[in-house]
């Protein structure tokens, strides 16, 4: 099988097919999506800004609204931060996609479901895919097909700083606050990162993840359940998945384009994915239809898209991934003197009016309503406070 188009996205997911709906309009645009099914398998807590759901057109997929966090610290201390207004929804990740999809084939895309890409080449015209059963050949490339991408190493561009990897369980079992997200902290419960029961109606999702060098995220999880007293709640689906930290030093070359999770560009802080991929697809969109329009393909005029993207949250990503290495490398009495220096209400008050887009943000408030914090990496906080 011998198969051509304008533009080939590799990866069906939220970040491939917004940029598939935009360029469907004017290109001859073809997705390759590994999975029989759009949307599975799962591999996100769902958990997103109400802007991600503008963004999709996806109202109908929200489960419940979280205004509130409850973080737990080792020690014991809870610190319990109460927004005015919702801070994120829940989705139906696997419906999420499918609207995405669905709009992307309405543009005119053509979404092409168990089509793996098992490699990509240049070509004399742009690029080859190597799928199982043959080949595409486009004049230009988007990978937007997540951690498992290989089309960016393929092409030169390298692969993120790191991984997490993560598993998440759904459990028959509803939270008393269903407005209030629990986000527990420490080297027993998580180490490397964090772990998070998520209210879902009857239903409560609760996962983390971990650092590769700390083992399987299975052991960690049951031990969570059990010092939540939640071993005996039934066990309605399990979810697995590696979130790559740490975006590339170069997101685009002649012909190609890398976004979303391919290029690196989940948040280093909550691992979440989809405001930034999605954003990028956008702007990959737009800056791939205006280089058609001047038949000019080359690094140098797709090079803008590195640019848009950067101007967006290019430095909220250079920020949070250095807060996160510090926050790695804590000992769980490091977090519990942290949880101690925040446990006051000038400081929750501010912290309860974050966005999860952008964290590194309230850094500056922060800070000025506890000095003492610049203890523990002191010329990191004071680059934030300089941002």
């Amino acid at each position: 099988m011998a198969m051509r188009c304008d533009v080939l996205v590799i990866g069906g997911g939220p970040v491939g097919c917004i940029a598939a709906t935009s360029l469907a309009q004017s290109l001859d645009v073809k997705v390759l999506e590994e999975h029989p099914r759009v949307g599975e398998p799962v591999q996100c807590a769902g958990l997103v800004t109400p802007r991600v759901v503008e963004l999709a057109s996806a109202n109908d997929t929200i489960i419940n609204h979280i205004n509130g966090a409850c973080l737990h610290f080792p020690g014991g201390r809870t610190l319990s931060l109460q927004g005015e207004e919702v801070k994120a929804v829940v989705v139906d990740r696997g419906e999420f996609d499918r609207r995405c999809s669905e709009r992307a084939i309405k543009a005119g895309a053509e979404v092409l479901t168990s089509h793996r890409c098992l490699s990509v080449k240049r070509s004399a015209d742009g690029i080859t895919a190597s799928l199982s059963d043959g080949n595409v050949d486009c004049r230009a490339l988007l990978a937007a097909d997540g951690f498992r991408s290989n089309a960016a190493s393929q092409l030169g561009l390298g692969r993120a700083k790191e991984v997490v990897r993560g598993i998440e369980v759904d459990l028959r079992m509803k939270a008393d606050d269903q407005h209030c997200a629990q986000v527990f902290l420490g080297r027993k419960v998580a180490p490397g990162f964090f772990a998070w029961a998520i209210p879902c109606g009857d239903l409560t999702r609760v996962g983390l993840c971990i650092s590769p060098e700390n083992g399987t995220p299975q052991k960690f999880l049951n031990e969570l359940l059990q010092m939540n007293e939640w071993n005996d709640a039934e066990r309605v689906r399990t979810y697995s998945g590696v979130i790559p930290l740490g975006h590339l030093k170069h997101t685009y070359a002649d012909n190609v384009l890398i976004a979303g999770d391919a290029a690196g560009m989940a948040k280093p802080l909550s691992g979440g994915g989809l405001f930034t991929g999605m954003t990028a697809g956008r702007m990959a969109a737009d800056v791939l239809k205006e280089a058609f329009q001047s038949n000019d393909l080359s690094a140098k005029r797709l090079s803008d898209y590195e640019r848009q993207w950067k101007l967006v949250f290019g430095n909220e990503l250079r920020r949070s991934y250095r807060v996160r290495r510090v926050f790695a490398s804590m000992t769980d009495r490091d977090l519990d003197n942290v949880g101690g220096k925040l446990d006051r209400e000038s400081v929750t008050r501010i912290l309860a009016t974050g966005d999860i887009d952008y964290p590194t943000a309230l850094a500056p408030r922060v800070l000025k309503a506890s000095p003492s914090l610049l203890a523990f990496s002191p010329l990191l906080l004071l680059r934030l406070l300089r941002r």
